[in-house]
């Protein structure tokens, strides 16, 4: 990072300022829009649906000695010589005036983007492995990995919360990687991502985008469909190489806006009873083996065998993904192999086997494509046992998963669960009864409210019957929880089902439920 003058900053946002004021021309020395994290010198960009004057007022007392707004606040200001920017768009000047500070210093990283409703965190986390196998065998430096699941930049190393960070936390992420001699940095890109302009400025060497269907519709999110899919078709581009799933919905547009890449590289997963699709990497002959599979891909018309430690036709569809990546990054088939073997996605396709036959999966599952595809493979690996759902959802954000969530019960379910999943302003059991409203006017499935997620797990557990399979879905390995804007921390699905687990035997199990909702037991 340089120190630049403000002047440079108003030269770089000049395309967006309407006007401004600049009585002096101060060096600035911290870029934010957090009026806590100001120090004297700082540049304090006036953002966000809760923004308030006071966090200006706030801000200036603290040493800010310019501000960038969509709004002039000259009483805020009062008589001392504040620089005003005014701008007609605040993502583009955050992403103007970050990479400013940033002198762009991330383009001396390997940069590599996923995006698509369903996969991105077990396709990073794959990429991640299979460049980690890579570099460490060359001596080079752990990559780097943003993704909803953990982050990891050379300094912080951590649990996530959300998935792609706001710009200026994203930018610093890139920033600590940099200064820590990371080379090569994995990252999932969220269509809240690229509609915001989070990512404006990087460049990535290998985007892949896994697939696409109805997601994150909501007054906060996307207005529809059509602007769900144009922001997720924005990577294409800042980016030098595209991978596509010839599988996606959509194929011809993603195609159209991939063509705009230097060069596109296809992948797809052909099983029997499919109708083949050719593609520059193929996956055939996909086989269980212990507690995962093994699977055959094709690349440059020459077979290789691949091994992955999950279960589930779409987990080997995202390990060909970060194949497709890796070999576009040429990374070699030895450590693309050795790489893959050896991922571990906490919370991911996780099985557990219970006392009386029962089985348990946590997994992530949490939208239509996630859901149809665990479900799926569940009814064909699992045709015998009663299936009981687990799960919740946002009140006010993705509401279309409400729907979802609900024709997945009754297609699949024989019982369900209705509890916590990030209930964010709406109140838990207020979501849980819409989701039962919608599950009952198509079909009488037994069903239980109940908002402590982890109660609700343990008795989801202790009254399965013999053979069961007890699908715990939406939150996997996460340990918080929003709750309206504060992410409060509590127990893991596994953590609950391990504690579950090492209780049996020792304590009494809990007792059948009650009458819990409208005489449904």
């Amino acid at each position: 990072m340089t120190e630049h003058p403000l002047s440079d900053y108003l030269a770089a946002l000049r395309p967006l300022v309407v006007e401004y004021a600049a009585p002096a021309d101060p060096i600035i020395t911290r870029v934010t829009y957090d009026s806590r994290a100001v120090i004297p010198g700082t540049l304090f960009i006036c953002k966000g649906a809760g923004f308030t004057p006071g966090y200006l007022a706030q801000a200036l007392d603290r040493g800010a000695v310019a501000y960038v707004s969509e709004i002039a606040y000259p009483g805020i200001t009062g008589e001392a010589p504040v620089a005003a920017i005014i701008v007609s768009d605040i993502r583009e000047a955050i992403a103007a005036a970050g990479t400013m500070f940033h002198d762009r210093e991330w383009d001396r990283l390997t940069l590599i983007g996923i995006t698509g409703t369903k996969g991105k965190s077990t396709t990073t986390s794959f990429v991640h492995s299979i460049l980690e196998a890579w570099l460490r065998r060359q001596g080079g430096v752990r990559p780097g990995l943003m993704s909803s699941i953990w982050r990891y930049d050379g300094v912080i190393d951590a649990e996530a919360i959300g998935t792609t960070p706001e710009t200026i936390e994203l930018y610093g992420h890139l920033h600590n990687a940099v200064t820590s001699g990371v080379t090569h940095l994995c990252m999932e890109v969220s269509s809240q991502g690229l509609k915001y302009r989070r990512v404006a400025g990087l460049q990535f060497e290998v985007v892949c985008f896994l697939n696409i269907s109805e997601d994150h519709i909501s007054p906060s999110e996307h207005a529809d469909f059509e602007d769900y899919l144009t922001a997720k078709l924005a990577i294409f581009n800042q980016a030098r190489i595209g991978v596509v799933n010839a599988r996606t919905q959509e194929l011809p547009r993603v195609m159209a806006a991939a063509s705009q890449c230097e060069r596109v590289v296809t992948f797809a997963l052909n099983q029997p009873g499919q109708v083949p699709v050719p593609a520059d990497i193929v996956g055939i002959d996909v086989r269980p083996e212990g507690d995962g599979q093994v699977f055959t891909a094709t690349i440059e018309g020459t077979d290789h065998r691949f091994a992955i430690n999950m279960r589930g036709a779409f987990s080997v569809e995202n390990a060909l993904a970060a194949i497709s990546v890796a070999h576009c990054l040429g990374v070699p088939l030895e450590d693309i192999r050795d790489g893959l073997k050896a991922a571990r996605v906490p919370g991911r396709m996780q099985v557990y086997n219970l006392p009386r036959g029962v089985t348990t999966i946590v997994d992530y599952a949490h939208q239509r494509l996630s859901l149809e595809a665990l479900l799926s493979w569940a009814k064909q690996e699992y045709p015998h046992s009663r299936i009981t759902m687990l799960f919740g959802t946002r009140g006010d954000k993705a509401t279309n998963r409400l729907t979802e969530f609900a024709e997945a019960v009754v297609r699949y379910a024989d019982e369900v669960y209705l509890t916590e999943d990030d209930p964010g302003a709406v109140p838990v059991v207020d979501i849980c009864a819409e989701i039962d409203r919608l599950i009952q006017s198509a079909a009488h499935i037994p069903s239980f409210i109940v908002s402590d997620r982890a109660e609700a797990i343990r008795r989801a557990l202790a009254n399965a019957p013999e053979n069961a399979l007890v699908l715990l879905l939406g939150k996997g390995a996460e340990h918080w929880q929003i709750r309206g804007v504060e992410s409060v921390h509590v127990p893991s699905d596994i953590d609950v089902v391990e504690e579950y687990v090492g209780s049996i035997g020792r304590t009494p199990q809990v007792e059948p439920m009650e009458l819990v909702l409208d005489g449904r037991r």
